[in-house]
């Protein structure tokens, strides 16, 4: 494609992008088939990013190379292939299966520190999975997991509860640990309501907050 094409797209571009802020000189068809190009266009960026970062972090990121050694010692080998970058809703910034691995959501991580976090948390959870046979359908053995991957991912740095709106100078880390154990609970199909799921982590946060395996502390 020559220069001056490309200039002219990128043109009729921006002259779209134009019509459809102001809301003059498109047919409301047109605007429904911009804004879907919008998205489209919004999504392969994302798409584009989280692979990027993904990349960068399995290469250069201490705690992510750590996890993925941990993981080859207990027989899980991972790879880039499995750690999947696709959109998701607004209750995620990842995921764990057992089966199909490790999900990233490509919509929800704004920045390569928030998808490190990401990517530790749910393989904590993977090594878990594996070292500990957790039965994901047991409340208690979800909470404990899901306390030990806020703790030791980072997730619960005091950077991101105050980016988050949470701002204490007491026992901030396990407040934070304990507030996101729950809501990971609480999604979970046999959990009844949010008290069933604060039970549960109440139950076991203590011995599960003190567990740092595979790590030495808390980083």
């Amino acid at each position: 494609m020559s220069t001056d094409i490309k200039e002219m797209k990128k043109f009729e571009k921006w002259t779209k992008s134009l019509q459809y802020i102001t809301g003059l000189g498109l047919s409301e068809t047109e605007k429904k088939e911009f804004r879907s190009q919008l998205d489209k266009d919004l999504e392969e960026y994302q798409c584009n990013q989280c692979e990027v970062w993904k990349s960068n972090l399995i290469k250069n990121s201490p705690p992510v190379r750590f996890m993925m050694d941990e993981l080859k010692k207990i027989g899980k080998e991972m790879k880039k292939e499995h750690f999947q970058c696709l959109p998701c809703d607004n209750t995620r910034a990842g995921g764990f299966s057992p089966v199909d691995g490790i999900l990233l959501c490509q919509n929800r991580l704004g920045s390569k520190t928030h998808q490190e976090y990401t990517m530790v948390h749910e393989m904590i959870h993977m090594y878990d999975h594996h070292r500990f046979k957790v039965d994901w359908n047991n409340l208690r053995h979800q909470a404990c997991s899901e306390i030990r991957a806020a703790s030791l991912s980072g997730d619960c740095k005091w950077t991101r509860e105050v980016q988050r709106g949470f701002f204490t100078f007491t026992k901030q880390h396990q407040t934070c640990v304990k507030r996101r154990a729950v809501i990971s609970v609480e999604q979970n199909p046999n959990c009844k309501d949010k008290q069933e799921a604060e039970r549960a982590v109440n139950s076991v946060f203590d011995s599960c907050f003190a567990d740092t395996r595979p790590f030495d502390e808390i980083y």
